[in-house]
């Protein structure tokens, strides 16, 4: 083999070892047999083709007893996605049974009943890591619930929140992807059986039977109708993960603006032997945070892509179901990424509650201008107070002087508060409002949700 024949160098940022396995052409195909198996077990019950043929095509649906040389070399010859798979079968099974695979399917039937067999491989592995995710930021949330920093909108200082509040936000966020993916789940795992244009007319009375039996088998929901040419729910659940990648995204973005030099409040892990640049040796990078805005960008790309495929033609339009199982792969192994970086980005996140004071005071108490504002609101008046407080905040900000000093020289201020009792509202603890709530608010709902499942990280799945 030429060492021009792999890629895996950048499979540390683009997949995980866990995906490789689940989108290669071995998993691929062993899914497909575990269709035809599934299938000649049904129409065996069925008296619809002899018991010992469909015993020996269960026998023999493993990958294993494939030569994948000849399958790829029958595919070039054939031009098809998957009749040399059939061809096989005749050459693995003994007797005649060969004969009997595929027994009133379609190519569509199989590979889409497979393709959704691998998705659903490769959604239970992503489910058990965005549920240590959202372990892990409701923990961190409440660990850091008291911990006052500056609060920003805009790209500006507003008013002090809790470190606990912002990864509270990050997690009430992640438990909506969650539950938005949960609940597409009856919706998304449905399996395809309806031959050649979606009315069973190969098995005619026995169709629906087959159908069922077929899909039970699969453990896969069966639909009302054939979706060869309606697959809206594939794009329901790229965009599902789209937005989840969005939200690690967001969690990116944020640590990689609080990790800036002049910011400095939140920094990922270093490992011994990390090096940030090629040519400046002090450099600290966020290369997870960054990776987790790169991927994201990605999987929004191919849900892009799916949702112009929903636009199809007649009964079966392959144009549609060719765009699936690329972009399927390739979402899910960017998130799987993903949700790697940020499980490592949570468990290292270093915390500077020194650099997050520094910034607090960085503009002479101009971060606390609405608690001295809403107290003088009380006697002055909102508009007033408003006004005043302004003008001062003004000044502050373009002279470099404490706001407190400027408050207690100013006489409309001086009447209503005291010099100790504007101390007391340019405290930063004093005015972060319900931010600590919300942090254990997050860690209760975890907990609630951690609960009603039988085995952390187990799949909902049937």
């Amino acid at each position: 083999m030429s060492i021009y024949d792999t890629s895996t160098m950048q499979d540390m940022y683009f997949t995980t070892p866990e995906m490789k396995r689940i989108f290669s052409d071995a998993h691929r195909v062993q899914r497909q047999m575990d269709c035809e198996a599934a299938l000649a077990e049904t129409e065996a019950e069925l008296g619809i083709i002899p018991q010992d043929a469909a015993a020996e095509i269960v026998k023999k649906s493993k990958a294993k007893y494939l030569d994948f040389d000849a399958l790829r070399a029958d595919m070039v010859r054939t031009g098809h996605p998957f009749v040399a798979l059939v061809h096989a079968y005749k050459v693995i099974c003994d007797g005649s049974a060969g004969e009997y695979v595929h027994w009133g399917a379609t190519t569509q039937d199989i590979l889409d009943t497979a393709a959704v067999l691998q998705v659903r491989d490769a959604y239970e592995i992503i489910m058990a890591r965005v549920e240590e995710l959202y372990r892990l930021l409701a923990e961190s949330a409440f660990r850091h619930k008291d911990l006052v920093m500056a609060g920003r909108s805009n790209g500006q200082q507003a008013m002090p929140i809790t470190l606990g509040y912002k990864i509270a936000v990050w997690g009430f966020e992640l438990r909506d992807d969650i539950d938005r993916m949960r609940e597409a789940e009856k919706r998304v795992f449905k399996g395809q059986f309806g031959g050649a244009v979606g009315t069973l007319a190969s098995l005619g009375e026995d169709g629906l039977r087959v159908q069922e039996g077929f899909l039970r088998r699969l453990k896969l929901a069966q639909p009302p109708i054939a979706w060869s040419s309606s697959r809206s729910h594939n794009a329901e659940l790229l965009s599902n993960l789209a937005i989840m990648a969005a939200t690690l995204g967001k969690i990116g973005t944020e640590v990689y603006a609080l990790q800036k030099s002049e910011v400095r409040e939140l920094e990922e892990a270093q490992g011994e032997g990390s090096v940030g640049s090629s040519t400046m040796p002090h450099k600290r990078n966020p290369f997870r945070a960054m990776e987790l805005s790169t991927n994201a960008k990605l999987i929004r790309g191919c849900a892009d892509v799916m949702l112009g495929a929903l636009e199809t033609e007649h009964e079966r339009d392959p144009r549609s179901a060719s765009v699936e199982s690329l972009l399927f792969e390739q979402a899910f192994s960017l998130l799987d990424a993903s949700l790697t970086k940020a499980i490592g980005l949570m468990n290292g996140l270093q915390v500077h509650p020194r650099e997050m004071r520094r910034n607090l005071d960085a503009l002479h108490g101009l971060i606390y201008s609405e608690a001295v504002m809403m107290k003088l609101a009380q006697e002055l008046g909102r508009q007033t107070a408003h006004d005043i407080v302004h003008t001062l905040s003004r000044r502050a900000f373009e002279e470099g002087i404490p706001l407190a000093r400027l408050l207690e020289e100013e006489p409309r201020v001086h009447a209503v508060l005291s010099g100790d009792e504007i101390s007391k509202l340019m405290r930063p603890e004093a005015y972060v409002g319900l931010a600590p709530y919300f942090a254990e608010k997050l860690k209760e709902e975890a907990e609630a949700y951690f609960r009603t499942r039988e085995t952390f990280g187990e799949s909902a799945l049937p």
